[in-house]
């Protein structure tokens, strides 16, 4: 079981992703009322050592060296990833060794910081993050450090751009009746052509987020909006990876993996038979089994069953 890594899990963007989660949980410049992880307990700004970059490194190595599909490697796990202060050696070190393409998912919250940007620029893929146009709906969703701005967040996206050769794949969550409104959105079009990404993509909630009260955009108007934002905007899709590997459902290897992967976000059966190869049969009497044994736990969104692992454990 991986220390700082886990998975392959299935991405809908990213194909079958070999995580990296390089912070504590949950360490974090926001808390946002989306977040499948849960209730940032460490809310700061400040950039940190957390872990032996070495070990970091090697069991990136090792793990990619693993006879199962991976088509990124993506830093970004249980907390906001550039708050590591390593990062950007731990990046060049991976890149070495290693020739998959690296991928950083970041809520954008610290981007305004050119030393953060330069640790970063060796990815081959950055995702930020960007929900909200105005000041009072940024704070509502993103619930940020109290250092941080919506300006700031917006600067930092647009010098990212200015120093980055990257890919540049900008998502937003889009909230129902929070900043799906026409007026938000057309804000949000008109800083977001600032920022010209190579993609948009269009998210909303699909697992079990935060704050209960939090209600996903209905696939409709999910897609008018598509049309808004206009070309190289996308919808995130479901996960279409063909199942390719299996796992030992008996061992506890297997369980092992389960927990490793559901501890940084939130899986279904479906999921979990694409990561595994297994029946769904199989994987749901393991599940079962587990959460007898009190290793995971089922919470619900709309008649969707995911299986989290339970704050005390």
């Amino acid at each position: 079981m991986g220390k700082y890594t886990f998975g392959p899990v299935p991405s809908r963007r990213l194909g079958f992703s070999l995580g990296v989660d390089i912070i504590p949980k949950k360490y974090c410049t926001f808390d946002c009322v989306y977040c499948q992880v849960g209730k940032t307990t460490c809310n700061t700004i400040e950039r940190k050592s957390f872990f032996d970059p070495n070990s970091i490194v090697q069991e990136i190595i090792e793990r990619s060296k693993a006879k199962r599909p991976i088509d990124f490697i993506t830093f970004s796990g249980t907390g906001e990833p550039t708050l590591n202060s390593d990062i950007g050696w731990i990046i060049r070190e991976v890149k070495r060794y290693v020739e998959l393409p690296i991928a950083l998912i970041t809520n954008s919250s610290l981007l305004w910081n050119e030393k953060v940007r330069a640790d970063i620029v060796e990815a081959d893929v950055i995702l930020p993050s960007f929900d909200a146009a105005s000041e009072d709906i940024f704070c509502f969703i993103n619930r940020p450090h109290g250092m941080i701005s919506l300006d700031m967040l917006i600067e930092g996206i647009r010098l990212l751009r200015k120093d980055y050769r990257g890919k540049i794949w900008l998502e937003i969550m889009l909230i129902d009746g929070i900043n799906d409104d026409e007026e938000e959105l057309k804000k949000l079009k008109g800083i977001v052509k600032t920022f010209n990404p190579e993609k948009i993509q269009l998210n909303t909630v699909t697992r079990p987020p935060l704050d209960d009260s939090i209600i996903g955009v209905d696939s409709l108007r999910m897609d008018d909006i598509r049309e808004f934002f206009g070309e190289g905007c996308e919808v995130i899709g479901d996960f279409d990876k063909d199942d390719l590997y299996a796992y030992d459902y008996e061992s506890s290897n297997w369980q092992e993996r389960i927990l490793e992967m559901i501890g940084r976000r939130s899986l279904t059966i479906e999921d979990i038979t694409k990561v595994s190869g297994l029946e769904s049969k199989e994987v749901e009497r393991c599940l079962k089994k587990m959460e007898r044994e009190g290793k995971v736990k089922r919470r619900f969104l709309d008649d969707t069953i995911f299986f989290v692992v339970p704050d005390e454990v």
